[in-house]
């Protein structure tokens, strides 16, 4: 895709993963996992992150197939989309894929899910996850296929002082911020980047990445994101 063999960037990511001294409870995936929609394609992705023998948490994105994707990446240890605990930590990963539609949104089941989750475990501290971004990120065309129903999603989140984060995919760049209180971020993608702060479509010349994300019994997390050379 656009010059760069991304199934090759895909399992240099998860081979330098393997080799980090960090060793990782969990993945989360957040979406675009296939281009063609075919389950030959999450079969690859199956296999090749199947290696790090950690749970895989996925969630789909505009690219993705949700039918196919929910078939092929919902035995153990795949996840697809719902609700898991790690510790006192709590993740609601959520579906934002509209058919047929690059920007997201949270249909009226994925928020239920989200604030009926909230309310059942007050204690747990809680990271959200999605594929579209529910807050501008600095580009002006990537901006206008975001989560199209933001305010409703935020109307939840704000409503609940435990969510710690909320993480997403699907803007191929680097992004962190807090709003009220709540770390929002973005992972690169393990193929190209588009070029952050751009009014148009264009390209980054930054490498393949991944993100760690910490998460403490106090409820404060430490992050970073590892490009490869």
């Amino acid at each position: 895709m656009r010059g760069l063999n991304t199934y090759e960037s895909f399992t240099a990511v998860i081979n330098r993963v393997s080799i980090d001294a960090r060793k990782a409870d969990a993945i989360i995936a957040t979406g675009d996992l296939v281009q063609d929609e075919t389950r030959q394609g999450y079969e690859r992705f199956r296999n090749a992150i199947g290696k790090l023998n950690v749970p895989v948490h996925c969630i789909p994105g505009n690219h993705d197939s949700p039918r196919i994707m929910a078939e092929t990446l919902s035995k153990a240890p795949f996840h697809f989309c719902g609700t898991h605990a790690y510790g006192g930590w709590r993740l609601i990963m959520l579906n934002s894929a509209v058919r047929w539609d690059d920007g997201g949104r949270l249909e009226a089941n994925q928020l239920k899910i989200l604030e009926s989750t909230l309310a059942k475990h007050p204690d747990d501290h809680v990271l959200v996850g999605l594929h579209h971004h529910p807050l501008p990120t600095g580009c002006r065309w990537l901006d206008g296929l975001g989560l199209r129903n933001s305010d409703e999603f935020f109307e939840i989140v704000d409503r609940f002082p435990n969510i710690r984060a909320v993480a997403w995919g699907h803007v191929h760049q680097a992004f962190e911020t807090l709003r009220n209180d709540v770390l929002m971020l973005s992972t690169p993608s393990t193929g190209s980047q588009f070029l952050p702060d751009s009014d148009v479509f264009m390209m980054d010349s930054r490498p393949p990445a991944y993100r760690w994300i910490e998460l403490h019994p106090d409820g404060s997390i430490e992050t970073e994101v590892v490009w490869l050379s």
